[in-house]
């Protein structure tokens, strides 16, 4: 009978949904190789479609999240350059360097992130602000808590509300220029001038063109 048959495949299906759901939710391992081979044996009906959509968007925002925490660490890091002490002006001016590279090689293996740079960049320089801000009442060892809360009002009162660096700046290269890669000569020029000062070494200040605006490339 057409509608018995037809009743016993919805349940058939419903049982396979909870078992896929089941699955997902207490064996992710498992899930993953069943679905990897009902992918590979071209099983379209064994795959867990609406779960395997959201992996595969969450390795995605996985990588923005990466490249993001890093130009996150970048920002906050020549904020404290420019703005803070000096102490650790070399050992800022190294974790730089080491995380651009980082930066780069995300780009390089993923060149369709490049279309989200301008969102990712808005993030991390949200995020870079607050962390100097955070950063800097630290190391100015306020004695109390009232202290602290003034310290925290005058950083906020004192960086920038809008970023200042542009993007090639941050990353120590043009990411749109083929072939580029980060340059350790590079560096936004209020940064450069004050590492120039302090540590008596020549740290190239790139100029950029007119028409270039601050936190972006293009």
């Amino acid at each position: 009978m057409p509608g018995l048959a037809s009743a016993r495949e919805s349940a058939a299906a419903a049982v396979d949904g909870r078992r896929e759901r089941s699955l997902y939710d207490e064996d992710f391992w498992s899930w993953t190789q069943e679905q990897a081979g009902a992918l590979r044996r071209r099983d379209l009906d064994a795959i867990d479609w609406e779960n395997v959509i959201e992996e595969i968007e969450t390795l995605g925002r996985s990588e923005k999240r990466g490249w993001t925490s890093l130009c996150t660490n970048v920002i906050q890091h020549l904020l404290k350059m420019e703005h803070g002490g000096r102490r650790h002006l070399r050992h800022w001016r190294r974790e730089i360097v080491a995380w651009r590279v980082t930066m780069f090689r995300k780009l390089r293996s993923h060149p369709g992130m490049k279309g989200e740079l301008p969102e990712m960049l808005a993030e991390a320089w949200e995020d870079g602000r607050g962390d100097a801000v955070a950063k800097l009442v630290e190391h100015a060892g306020p004695r109390n808590w009232a202290a602290e809360k003034a310290l925290r009002r005058s950083w906020e009162r004192r960086l920038p509300e809008q970023c200042p660096y542009a993007l090639e700046d941050i990353a120590g290269y043009d990411p749109w220029e083929s072939g580029a890669a980060p340059n350790s000569g590079v560096w936004p020029a209020p940064v450069a001038l004050r590492m120039n000062e302090e540590l008596g070494e020549d740290y190239p200040v790139r100029h950029r063109a007119p028409s270039r605006a601050a936190g972006r490339s293009r």
